[in-house]
């Protein structure tokens, strides 16, 4: 019986991750406050360490990470005046992030995974709607680029960006901060989704403990990938498959996150 109950497991999965696959946009998860905010928070701590790092060994781009850690700083005392009013509201957000539901967490990890993947797009010389439309993915959805593993870039801006892509020389400020994310990516996951307690999903569309364990080891391996792709500077297309093939339908899978349809 039980191994039928796991084969039922694996084909109901299988099933889900086909809707998973099939006319969404792959980023679209829904957002709660804390997802949107402590991905802000995250993003002004690594601009700020990045801009620390650098006073000595490169001015302009340390100039140029401080004015990003501004201009997010800005947005999170619009989000939150009363916390980023605080000089010391990083320290004050860790034990708050730490109360976070497991859901919120791999929010804001399926966050930073977009945010890496932009910046290598800015970084790869594309301009910023372009480096935005990464985001915007379809899989097995109508006519585009074939990537494989049921994955379809509809033409368009998505395209064209990849297309774009290596044309011109790295953007040393913008790699230093995809790479910066893509290490606290893995921190967040070591820190707060690893080891997490996993449950059986409740409603129509069930996924097992098992099935989940799966997805948090293979969610490791993607963002190991990350990790050694941005750091490399592999082709564009690769950290975008990456972060759309790997990153995402894991988080989905394990941690319960909501997609929102077209």
């Amino acid at each position: 019986m039980k191994i039928i109950g796991f084969i039922f497991s694996v084909l109901v999965s299988g099933l889900i991750l086909n809707s998973f696959y099939t006319s969404v946009h792959a980023h679209n998860f829904y957002q709660n406050h804390d997802s949107i905010f402590f991905t802000l928070v995250k993003q002004f701590e690594i601009e700020d360490t990045i801009a620390s790092n650098n006073h000595d060994a490169n001015k302009s781009n340390s100039f140029q990470h401080s004015e990003n850690a501004a201009s997010i700083l800005k947005r999170i005392m619009l989000f939150n005046n009363t916390m980023a009013s605080n000089a010391n509201f990083v320290n004050t957000y860790k034990p708050i992030f730490d109360g976070l539901n497991i859901t919120t967490k791999a929010l804001i990890a399926a966050n930073l995974a977009d945010e890496c993947l932009k910046e290598y797009g800015l970084a790869q010389g594309l301009n910023v709607t372009l480096a935005t439309s990464l985001l915007n993915m379809t899989m097995s959805s109508g006519t585009g680029m074939k990537m494989g593993d049921n994955m379809t870039i509809p033409s368009g801006p998505t395209s064209q960006a990849l297309n774009l892509s290596n044309k011109h020389s790295i953007g040393q400020a913008n790699f230093e901060t995809s790479a910066m994310i893509a290490k606290s990516l893995k921190i967040l996951f070591l820190k707060s989704l690893k080891n997490a307690t996993l449950e059986k999903s409740i409603g129509l569309m069930q996924i097992s403990v098992e099935m989940k364990t799966e997805s948090v080891k293979n969610l490791e391996q993607g963002i190991d990938s990350l990790t050694s792709a941005v750091n490399r500077k592999a082709p564009l297309l690769e950290v975008f498959s990456i972060v759309h093939g790997q990153i995402h339908p894991n988080l989905f899978l394990a941690y319960d996150l909501k997609l929102k349809g077209e």
